[in-house]
């Protein structure tokens, strides 16, 4: 029982761990960070970022996108199974399965339940 538990621990660890690690999203920011400064320390102008990240939808039958971040809202666009998706920035809202958090769909004037898209790189607060 005690190997079961400590096996149960380290593996969730793990997964809290993983993305913020040395091979995860803060060494990629890092990397970056450090690309950006040593251009323009050269002189050189740096490529510019994009304005919006992007998102697969995870929902076996497509997601709603909504015109406020709350379920009650009304419904401006909907969205298929494994579509790719702009994401503007992320902030919490009604909580959707379990997940207060989500995303402002770029071209849409409309928000997305993060419950069911799966963001491929980090998203920044509105």
């Amino acid at each position: 029982m005690v190997k079961k538990t400590a096996t149960a621990c380290v593996l969730a660890a793990g997964l809290l761990i993983g993305p913020l690690g040395a091979s995860g999203w803060a060494a990629g920011a890092a990397d970056e960070a450090g690309a950006a400064g040593a251009a323009h320390r050269a002189g050189v102008e740096a490529a510019p970022r994009a304005a919006h990240t992007f998102g697969v939808v995870v929902s076996q039958s497509g997601v709603n996108v909504r015109s406020k971040p709350t379920t009650y809202s009304k419904v401006v666009k909907t969205l298929a199974p494994r579509q790719r998706i702009g994401l503007v920035c992320q902030k919490r809202g009604k909580w959707v399965d379990g997940n207060p958090v989500w995303y402002r769909v770029h071209g849409v004037n409309g928000w997305v339940a993060a419950r069911y898209v799966h963001n491929l790189q980090p998203v920044r607060s509105c």
